[in-house]
């Protein structure tokens, strides 16, 4: 793909970068932010496996899934624009807002079965994500795959944390 050198399109290229970055990264920060106590004490009392994170693992880890998927909805939308790609790119849309959601259900509602349930919506639109982004670019689609490990793993917490607390 031949990268156009007119300084009108470099400046729209770089407003639509910055959107699909900045549309994960900022409204997980604001979240999780917004979280930041609930998930220092109230996520630290919960009954837990020996092998779950602790609680100041989930921010780089959403950070990072958040950078690599937002890199990667960019490089898509370089393969026709929104239009073209409307359904890969509303799909990275739909998994970007209910990993931003997801926060506030968990640490905010303390509500484990729906928290549950959203992250493995999420796991389940990461993955068909990155097998459509497969289809135009593997590249494209390797950078997602941290994205679809990080949610897997999310959702097998989710369940164990559910499980394990009940009555929360």
């Amino acid at each position: 793909m031949r990268i156009d050198p007119q300084p009108s399109k470099a400046c729209e290229h770089g407003f639509i970068f910055i959107f699909w970055q900045g549309l994960g990264l900022l409204g997980g920060i604001a979240m999780f932010l917004w979280a930041k106590d609930d998930i220092d004490t109230w996520y630290n009392s919960l009954k837990k496996d020996s092998w779950f994170p602790d609680s100041g693992f989930y921010f780089p880890g959403y950070i990072i899934a958040a950078t690599f998927t937002g890199s990667a909805a960019y490089g898509i939308w370089r393969y026709g624009g929104f239009n073209k790609q409307i359904v890969r790119l509303t799909l990275h849309l739909f998994q970007t807002i209910l990993a931003i959601v997801w926060v506030p259900i968990l640490f905010k509602s303390r509500d484990l079965l729906v928290a549950f349930v959203i992250c493995f919506m999420i796991f389940g639109a990461s993955v068909v994500r990155t097998a459509l982004f497969l289809k135009i670019n593997i590249a494209l689609a390797g950078l997602c795959l941290p994205s679809d490990i990080w949610y897997g793993f999310l959702a097998a917490v989710s369940l164990q944390l559910w499980n394990k607390n009940p009555n929360t």
